[in-house]
């Protein structure tokens, strides 16, 4: 029985590969899960009944990094005596380190460009087996480690083929379809996010009159208090006017579920997958620190917007004729290398 490792680092990252887990262990693949306790990751693998074994936790401070990487790396290895992985998946360094030391084969996900994230790709590709990159990335090193693929993470998890909107979760929270309005923050406290400018108090004061009209669900990354419990968000995400976010992933998801999205940050126009929705698809709209204005008249265009509904829809049905779904991508790649 082949024995695979899928290493969790992110929240993101449980709804990536939860599909795939049920698929591997029914096709009778011996499937180990280790985990990284950061925001509500261990929540949402304890929701969906995934056993797993945490490595590490997210450190306090940037610096402190390293010393969580030498420490996931050596636990790993660990694992690996005990259980003798055939082949590791994540989007983690550390699953290419253990390539690095063992014959342990790793398949590293990654959405964002080289460029976005040097550090990662400088630690992590020389070692990885293969990358597993969306066909839309720009790079021009170790391209013959990628494999390209034609669709998005978030349609691992939202594709039609596996996930249904469910309208009655709106009534846990008292929330009427279409009459609010989602604001997401992330905690900017990557390592590729040093210098890196989202939302702002400021920004919000100004927004928060253009959509009076509006229910606002208000959500932080790593704050504990967030009002939708995190299984329910993409519920309540496919039934919102719309999002308006510094979150690369929330924004992206919008875009898979035919949501409007306004995003906010220094990383716009920067990552290929969010150009590709935004220029190819007309499906999300961003804007960089110091257009504001151009963001606020975007804004006031959407909510005013006529037929929204049925347009929205269109843009997300040629999106789909486009890309296939995700998680049975990764399932028949991973089955086809072993027949």
């Amino acid at each position: 029985m082949k024995c695979i490792l899928i290493d969790i680092n992110h929240p993101a990252h449980v709804h990536l590969f939860r599909n795939l887990i049920i698929d591997l262990k029914t096709r009778g693949y011996r499937v180990i899960v280790t985990s990284r306790k950061k925001d509500v990751t261990e929540s949402l693998l304890d929701y969906y009944g995934i056993e797993y074994i945490t490595l590490s936790r997210v450190p306090k401070r940037m610096a402190w990094m390293a010393l969580e990487l030498v420490k996931r790396d050596l636990a790993l290895l660990s694992l690996h005596r005990r259980h003798r992985f055939d082949l590791a998946l994540g989007t983690s360094a550390s699953i290419a380190h253990l390539s690095a030391v063992t014959n342990v084969k790793s398949y590293v996900f990654e959405e964002d460009d080289d460029v976005v994230i040097p550090l990662f790709s400088l630690i992590t590709y020389p070692f990885a087996t293969q990358i597993i990159v969306p066909d839309c990335l720009r790079y021009k090193k170790w391209g013959g480690k990628r494999i390209s693929h034609p669709s998005y993470h978030e349609l691992a998890y939202l594709h039609p083929d596996v996930f249904t909107p469910n309208e009655t979760v709106l009534r846990r929270y008292q929330l009427t379809p279409y009459k609010y309005i989602i604001w997401r923050q992330t905690a900017l406290r990557a390592h590729h996010d040093l210098h890196e400018v989202g939302l702002s108090r400021e920004v919000f004061d100004r927004i928060r009159g253009l959509i009076k009209n509006y229910s606002i669900i208000s959500s932080r990354e790593d704050q504990k208090t967030q009002s939708i419990r995190p299984w329910d968000m993409h519920h309540v995400l496919a039934f919102s006017r719309m999002v308006i976010s510094d979150s690369q992933t929330m924004t992206a998801e919008a875009a898979c579920l035919g949501v409007p999205s306004i995003r906010y940050n220094s990383f716009v126009g920067r990552i290929s997958y969010l150009e590709e929705l935004e220029n190819r698809f007309d499906l999300t709209y961003g804007f960089r620190p110091g257009n504001e204005s151009s963001m606020y008249e975007k804004l006031n265009e959407l909510l005013h917007e006529k037929n929204y509904n049925e347009r929205w829809r269109g843009k997300k049905a040629i999106l789909l004729k486009e890309k296939v779904n995700f998680n049975q991508w990764i399932t028949d790649l991973i089955h086809s290398s072993w027949l």
